[in-house]
Parts: C-alpha cells; sequence; structure tokens
C-alpha cells in the first residue's frame, strides 16, 4: 500500500511530508515539476545571467529526496520559469496554475497505480486526482499550508477598502480558482494543517471534515545563532516575506513611522507586492531588500535583535521558525497563536491590523534592549521542539489509518 504525493513546485514542508512517506517504505511516487540534482544547478550557476534566478532554484533541490522515485515534467517547468522571468507580476500569479495544472494531469496518470492507496496533494492543485482517486475508492488527503480561502476571502474584502491606497495595480484577489479550492476541500478525506488557526479556519465552514495538526519543523543546524553579534550600533527588526497587505506590511510601516524610535532599524525582506508609490515613501530607518537566498536571508536574521511578522492570515510562519531559530524574539499576531511559541520570555503578540498596539510593541523592544539577550536564549530555546522529524512523524501518524 502506498501513497502518490505530488507539489507544484517543492518546497520545505512539502519535501519533508514527501519524506515522510519515503521514510516509511509508502511512497509510491514524488510527483513534481522538476526537482534541480546539485549537478544540474552547478551548470546553471556558470551561466552569469540566470545567477539571481538559480538561488531560487536551490530552494527545490533537496538530498534526501534525490534517491526517491520522481515523476517529472521538466521541459515544461523551465519554459514556465522562463517566462515567469519576463513577465509582470499579474501574470506570474496565473502562470504558477501551469505547474498547478500539470501537476494534477500527472497524478490522474499515475493515481491508478494498484499499489496506490492515498493521493496527497495541495490546494490549488489537488481537483483532478482527488476525483479519479474517489471514483477508484482511494484516499484523498489535502493539504493546507495556510488558513481556508473562504475565510481569506471574507478579510480581504475589508483590508481592500481599508488600505485602498495601499493595493498594488492587480489588487488582491488576482488568478483565484474559487470553487475548485472549495470542490477539494468536499473530496478530501482528511486534512493535514499546520496551526490551530489553520484548523479553525476550516472547521468554520466544515464543522465535520477530518482535520489533522502537523506543525511544521526548522532545520536547527543551518538556522541557528550567530557564532558572535555586535552588542553597539541600532536596534535591527527585520520582517521577511512577500511584502504585501495580507503580512501586514502597511500596518508595519504605519506603525514605524508612528513609534519614531530613535536608533533604530527596519529591514523588509522580501518580494514588494504594494502600490509602487509606496516603496519611494518609506519612512526613516526602512530599508527594503528583495527575495534573497538561504545564506543571505540567514545573514540578515543574524544582523537583526526582532523579528516582526503583523500577519493578517498565515498557516505557521517558516521565516518566524528560521528567525525564532537564528536567536530573534519575535513581534507576531494572533494567527500565530496557540502554538507555545510566544511567551513575554520569546516576544510579544498583538491582534492583527492593531497599529496601537504594534507601535506599543516596537516601543517596548527599544526601551528593554537589555532584555535582548534573554529573550534571544529563550527564542531559540522554544522552537527547538519545532523539528522538521517530528513534523513528518505527525504526517505518517495522520496518513497511516488511510494505507491499510
Amino acid at each position: 500500500m502506498s501513497v502518490l504525493f505530488g507539489h507544484p513546485s517543492g518546497n520545505p514542508n512539502s519535501h519533508h511530508a514527501a519524506l515522510a512517506h519515503f521514510e516509511s517504505g509508502r511512497l509510491e511516487a514524488f510527483c513534481v515539476p522538476w526537482m534541480p540534482t546539485p549537478g544540474q544547478l552547478r551548470y546553471l550557476r556558470k551561466i552569469p545571467s540566470l545567477h539571481d534566478w538559480v538561488f531560487r532554484l536551490e530552494r527545490r533541490c533537496f538530498h534526501p529526496l534525490l534517491d526517491a522515485p520522481r515523476v517529472e515534467g521538466r521541459g515544461g517547468e523551465l519554459l514556465r520559469l522562463f517566462r515567469r522571468m519576463v513577465t509582470p507580476n499579474a501574470v506570474n500569479e496565473k502562470l504558477s496554475y501551469l505547474a498547478n495544472d500539470w501537476l494534477m494531469r500527472a497524478m490522474v496518470r499515475e493515481c491508478l497505480r494498484p499499489n496506490v492507496t492515498a493521493v496527497h496533494s495541495y490546494e490549488d492543485c489537488s481537483l483532478w486526482q482527488f476525483e479519479v482517486a474517489k471514483s477508484a475508492g482511494k484516499a484523498c488527503v489535502y493539504d493546507m499550508p495556510i488558513g481556508y480561502y473562504k475565510a481569506w476571502e471574507e478579510k480581504q474584502q475589508f483590508l481592500a477598502l481599508k488600505y485602498a491606497d495601499w493595493l498594488p495595480p492587480e489588487g488582491l484577489s488576482r488568478y483565484v480558482r474559487t470553487q475548485q479550492k472549495r470542490k477539494e476541500m468536499e473530496l478530501a478525506d482528511l486534512v493535514l494543517a499546520p496551526s490551530w488557526f489553520v484548523m479553525e479556519t476550516i472547521a468554520d465552514f466544515y464543522p465535520k471534515k477530518k482535520l489533522a495538526l502537523a506543525p511544521y519543523g526548522v532545520d536547527l543546524d543551518y538556522w541557528r545563532p550567530p557564532a558572535t553579534r555586535a552588542s553597539d550600533g541600532p536596534l535591527q527588526f527585520i520582517f521577511a516575506g512577500q511584502i504585501s497587505i495580507r503580512k501586514g506590511a502597511p500596518v508595519l510601516l504605519d506603525a514605524w513611522n508612528r513609534a519614531k524610535i530613535k536608533n533604530a532599524q527596519l529591514k523588509l525582506v522580501g518580494s514588494w507586492n504594494l502600490a509602487s508609490n509606496r516603496r519611494e515613501s518609506l519612512p526613516p530607518g526602512v530599508t527594503v531588500v528583495g527575495p534573497c537566498s538561504r545564506d543571505a536571508l540567514r545573514m540578515h536574521y543574524w544582523e537583526a535583535d526582532v523579528f516582526v511578522l503583523p500577519s493578517f492570515f498565515e498557516g505557521l510562519s517558516l521565516a518566524s521558525l528560521e528567525a525564532m531559530a537564528c536567536g530573534l524574539p519575535v513581534i507576531v499576531t494572533e494567527v500565530m497563536s496557540g502554538m507555545n511559541l510566544v511567551t513575554a520570555e520569546t516576544g510579544q503578540s498583538i491582534a492583527s491590523g492593531e497599529t496601537d498596539a504594534l507601535v506599543e510593541s516596537l516601543r517596548w523592544f527599544d526601551s528593554n534592549r537589555d532584555r535582548l539577550p534573554s529573550m534571544k536564549i529563550f527564542a531559540r530555546k522554544a522552537v527547538e521542539a519545532f523539528t522538521w522529524e517530528r513534523y513528518r512523524q505527525c504526517v505518517r501518524d495522520a496518513v497511516a489509518p488511510y494505507l491499510s
């Protein structure tokens, strides 16, 4: 009995979900458009024009799965990636669905293998194989890395009005297949969620749906505190992720402007997804860094003192876990609550959208700089329970009943 598993690009949580099945000897195949090998990446690094692009591809390479059975569509994925490089963001959103559609077609072909008893895939790329699997009496395992879209749909209507002058040209909705999301959820026999927040957004709409909690992990060997850290200089705050309304970037920039903290800096690491004129009028002390490599991101964490993510809607933020593993106390919102991560010793949790509360939190860290050394130790200690080994065991335990 085996699991057919698929993801449209390959990221840390999907790699470890596939590895969970591979380690148990029950992975029929990992369907992914392209998982580059180390040799392929070495070749691509030799092409100067691809230097800024290759660091993104490096995230798709996962050594523990190099020997796993895979189904790939490399040619089509290379063409899609090239098109993403030369087209604007609004079109990129639609192009991402090409990988989703490839994955669904591939998994439709493969899910009828005799040994397959369960199909495991993700939001936006599960409908076709779930329909075929259901008709063949196979289990459908649905992986939800973020809160259920119907809950976000209600919230984003409010945010689009409140932050109308922050919206990018394409708006918030973009290219979304809402009916597909609904049908996928209805077909799912089991839904895996990384946090209590995600589970609650699903239960609000599907109270009888079978749910399982599988919190994400963090590579504690790689994401570690720096060997040394200069104690003088400005207080360094860092935000990492898509610089968007959903992630609370407008709230953060407004709060930073109002907090007026002396001798402090704020670094925003990620792709800009707000109105372009807002980038041209950033508050003093704010620097925008574009998407960067894993090594560069770790260096940014090592140079920082506090991680801040005032998100409106999340799953379980990998950036938050990575920052804490690097020894950073955090300022996050209630969407990260219930995971035993944020305490008075590791940071502060505030209500999403509450600018006044964020102003006070920023000022608190400014006034309590002497507490940072101990908070950094506690932040690292708190996140040490969030291992990828534990995540994989959660996945195995949840899926096991569907493999008999």
